[in-house]
């Protein structure tokens, strides 16, 4: 199961859905994946690099925060949660600002895209969260027409 299949159950099965065992389980896997990131990106010489390192702590800890209080199945848990998420696209500014010259459009989707899913995930609570789906796919074309351009040792576009 994907992030994005966890997104559309959200949608289908509402917030209570975050409280279940399997999407408690997904939540730390993703969690666990983004500390050798947040590690590798910190160390890499992307431009402003700074942004990386301040939000991208930021949204770590306070997603930290905000999983253990879902694992106590509180629901200050999910607010918290989708509080460190906010950092992420401010984080990602300087994987934007590395990539945008390898090709504009594409590092454009992702960057947009992953801000559209961050801007989304609050609009669950008034069931929206159709916008943050979308994002998500946007972000995930660009991401994937980024590696295609890499992949093939030339500018796409």
């Amino acid at each position: 199961m994907c992030i994005r299949d966890r997104l559309i159950l959200v949608l289908i099965n509402g917030l209570q859905y975050l409280f279940s065992t399997t999407s408690k389980l997904l939540m730390w896997i993703i969690f666990i994946l983004a500390l050798p990131s947040y590690i590798t990106y910190s160390r890499s010489n992307l431009k402003k690099s700074f942004f990386m390192r301040v939000f991208g702590a930021l949204a770590i800890v306070i997603a930290f925060a905000g999983l253990i209080l879902i694992q106590l199945n509180q629901f200050i848990g999910i607010e918290t949660l989708i509080l460190g998420y906010m950092f992420e696209p401010l984080a990602g500014i300087s994987i934007y600002l590395s990539l945008y010259n390898v090709n504009k459009l594409f590092s454009s989707l992702f960057f947009y895209g992953a801000l559209i899913y961050t801007i989304g995930l609050p609009m669950y609570l008034i069931n929206l969260g159709i916008v943050s789906v979308a994002g998500d796919v946007i972000k995930m074309i660009g991401l994937f027409m980024l590696i295609m351009s890499f992949y093939t040792k030339r500018r796409v576009l």
